[in-house]
């Protein structure tokens, strides 16, 4: 006789250690992501913090770690949770609402496609990607009404896979733009 019972146990063993397995995994690649990134963050933080910049690094969805484009990635959950590393500008009042909307009109709408209002509060996010073994900075920040500026290096507004020193040195290029707005924004107001 078939013992269908201990078959099912069996069975159930089989499928709960799998699970284990691949939570082991993700826990196992959640703590690469956040060396990887505490990394970058402890080098490039004392140069931030000097600046007035707000930097965290954090737990966060995966949906969140990237920029939104179109009114269908808006709305793309992911339930994976990765580690994200985020420079936050709301301090400045030149730059804290200058990053580019990731709000767009539904597909169906006499607007499809295009921005839902205006700038966004501006960052800069940085993710490490595992399986490449890069990172990935993502800047969201200078931009005009939605549109880029042109009294900006046009680097500021890419996005870059690469090695740490590579991101480091993108990074110091759109400070370096960012910083120069503020500078000129203040001394604007100052002059007033």
């Amino acid at each position: 006789m078939i013992d269908l019972k201990g078959m099912i146990n069996d069975n159930m063993a089989v499928l709960d250690a799998e699970s284990k397995h691949q939570e082991m995994l993700a826990e196992q690649k959640l703590e690469r992501q956040r060396e990887a990134l505490k990394e970058l963050y402890d080098e490039i933080q004392p140069t931030i913090k000097e600046a007035g910049y707000h930097i965290a690094l954090f737990k966060t969805a995966k949906h969140h770690a990237r920029k939104h484009r179109s009114y269908e990635e808006s709305y793309s959950y992911s339930e994976e949770i990765v580690c994200l590393l985020k420079i936050e500008f709301e301090y400045s009042k030149c730059l804290k609402n200058t990053g580019e909307t990731e709000s767009y009109y539904a597909p169906h709408t006499k607007y499809a496609g295009q921005h839902c209002g205006g700038n966004d509060p501006a960052y800069i996010k940085f993710v490490w990607d595992d399986d490449k073994g890069v990172y990935h900075i993502i800047p969201n920040v200078a931009y005009d009404y939605n549109k880029e500026r042109d009294d900006v290096d046009k680097l500021i507004y890419l996005e870059l896979d690469g090695t740490k020193d590579m991101i480091v040195e993108r990074l110091a290029l759109v400070l370096a733009n960012v910083m120069r707005l503020e500078r000129n924004f203040n001394a604007t107001v100052g002059g007033v």
